[in-house]
């Protein structure tokens, strides 16, 4: 005798099944119903919503059903140093660009940059250049009339129609939304399709900033205004101090406390150029060497800011805000990380004077009397660098030439 299924623990489908089969005919095999799953424990709805939704959010995004144009973008990165499968703000700026399904991929959307920076350098004026997503509608021949339709071949020639600027995607908050706090995207241009970040800049300018303590400003500034065009065009160049609006640590009469800065304005600039052209600075302002060329090590990329790239207004008209006076929540968080950074370090700078200053200590009266013909080199950004004997460049190529015409 069979024993009588638990028909409680069936479901409803199930038990349909059965009557179903116990009402064929005799001859007909009976259907049999099928096998009652284990009963799985059921899930929130809401659990439910954010699964439906992270597989919808897996579905492949067609990016052929939107247009392109071509744009530029104003970023602030302060030095950076990001250990991960992007090791460089610019490897955050594309990670953003596709979570943002603004571009396809880094390779399809025409970038380019104004200027490339060494990794310890900020940049407070970056510009880049690329195709994104927009908000405009691609239209049909019939529909390709008046002023406003836009062809390009990024968008394989058919016709466009790009929403006014207020209407486009809000490029700056969707970026900043996702980007570190320490990278910004400032504003945005719509360019011409054959616009360049790199080769339609007119100027770059750079800050490069350093401490007085054990330099003759007055032999650098002479030595700054002695520079000469080579492969690139410097257009300004000079040695001023930092505005007192800024904050410093110590005394500001001491010469130790008050900071410099070296501004430099040109055309464009060659691989470390601004650096190479500091440490040169930097032997002149300590009585090393003379306004020349002498062999020299690299100074700190520390101190160097790209601080802003110039462009023709007719390229490049930057949109800051999509509507002003509304729009700028993200700008505050910029805001409040430089100034939260500039609260720690300026702390952690008084709080270490009586070592930085060197005058004060107790073990200073321990100290061997330095050697004779050794130097210590100022590099910028706090480094120094001692040399037990320094010879000077010019005394160094007399030495080199009189062994060569020795052996000649």
């Amino acid at each position: 005798m069979s024993q009588t299924p638990d028909y409680d623990s069936w479901s409803k489908d199930a038990l349909i099944a059965r009557i179903r089969s116990l009402e064929q005919p005799a001859e007909q095999p009976a259907e049999q119903p099928a096998e009652q799953p284990a009963e799985q424990p059921t899930e929130p709805e809401h659990v439910l919503v954010r699964k439906a939704k992270k597989q919808r959010r897996a579905d492949k995004f067609n990016f052929d059903s939107f247009p392109q144009r071509k744009g530029n973008a104003l970023a602030n990165a302060e030095k950076r140093e990001i250990e991960d499968e992007y090791p460089t703000v610019e490897g955050e700026l594309f990670k953003a660009l596709a979570r943002c399904k603004l571009i396809a991929s880094e390779d399809e959307c025409d970038y380019s940059r104004c200027g490339r920076t060494d990794r310890g350098v900020s940049g407070f004026g970056q510009v880049i250049a690329l195709y994104v997503r927009s908000a405009g509608k691609f239209l049909t021949e019939e529909e390709a009339e008046g002023d406003d339709v836009f062809r390009d071949d990024r968008n394989d020639r058919r016709p466009v129609r790009l929403p006014a600027d207020d209407k486009e995607l809000p490029y700056i908050n969707m970026l900043n939304k996702i980007l570190p706090a320490e990278i910004r995207i400032l504003a945005w241009s719509p360019v011409s399709p054959t616009f360049d970040a790199r080769f339609s800049c007119r100027w770059r300018f750079y800050r490069y900033f350093f401490t007085e303590k054990g330099l003759d400003i007055a032999r650098m500034q002479d030595a700054a205004q002695r520079s000469k065009n080579f492969e690139r065009t410097v257009m300004d160049i000079a040695i001023r101090p930092v505005p007192e609006r800024v904050s410093l640590v110590g005394d500001s009469q001491n010469p130790a406390s008050r900071w410099w800065q070296l501004e430099l304005r040109g055309t464009a600039f060659l691989w470390h150029q601004v650096r190479c052209m500091m440490a040169v600075l930097l032997m002149v302002g300590q009585g090393l060497e003379e306004p020349s060329i002498p062999e020299y090590e690299m100074a700190s990329d520390l101190p160097l800011v790209l601080a802003d790239c110039a462009y023709d207004e007719e390229d490049v008209q930057w949109i800051r805000v999509k509507t002003p006076g509304t729009d700028m929540g993200n700008m505050t968080v910029l805001t409040r990380e430089l100034s939260r950074q500039w609260g720690e370090l300026n702390t952690q700078a008084n709080a270490v004077v009586p070592v930085g200053d060197g005058q004060s200590l107790p073990w200073n009266e321990y100290k061997p009397a330095p050697k004779p013909g050794g130097a210590d080199f100022i590099l910028g950004g706090g480094k120094v660098k001692h040399v037990g004997k320094y010879v000077r460049n010019r005394l160094w190529m007399e030495r080199k030439g009189s062994k060569r015409a020795k052996k000649e």
